[in-house]
């Protein structure tokens, strides 16, 4: 249910969040549901009924880090840092195994939006010592480069 609106041409995102709020209450106990629905309502502008549906998924799988870094994102798009970088942290100690590069950027980004540049430059840093995880991944440390360097000391 949901996922084909997210493939198909057209797109229909409204469906999908229609159908996976379908899924929610048919399976109120599964965390992928709100996490599907979540990413679905945050493309169509719902951006409070995903931080619901996200922190629900976040109650029902408390270990999954793909929540809270998903939660941080959205209070990064509306510039409420400090949130955003606590939800960032949590993902990040919750070891995520394919995301972790991009988390870290996400949190420097926070930092950099707080006024914690020298946060931030630990944060690159780190994302510089990951192994690489997938082929574009030496993209991230290219991006990481340049961000050191634009915050150079």
């Amino acid at each position: 249910l949901g996922l084909k609106y997210f493939f198909e041409e057209p797109r229909n995102v409204a469906a999908a969040a229609r159908e996976f709020q379908q899924v929610t209450e048919l399976a109120p106990y599964w965390d992928e549901g709100y996490g599907w629905l979540s990413a679905a309502l945050e493309e169509i502008n719902q951006t409070d009924w995903a931080i619901s549906s996200l922190r629900q998924a976040m109650r029902l799988a408390p270990e999954n880090a793909r929540y809270p870094i998903s939660l941080g994102r959205i209070f990064l798009r509306r510039h409420d840092y400090s949130k955003a970088i606590k939800l960032f942290r949590k993902g990040i100690s919750l070891k995520p195994h394919y995301g972790e590069a991009e988390a870290h950027l996400f949190l420097a980004e926070a930092l950099v939006g707080a006024g914690n540049i020298e946060e931030a430059r630990q944060e690159w840093q780190s994302v510089m010592t990951l192994q690489p995880m997938y082929p574009s991944f030496e993209k991230l440390h290219e991006e990481v480069r340049h961000l050191l360097n634009k915050h150079s000391r």
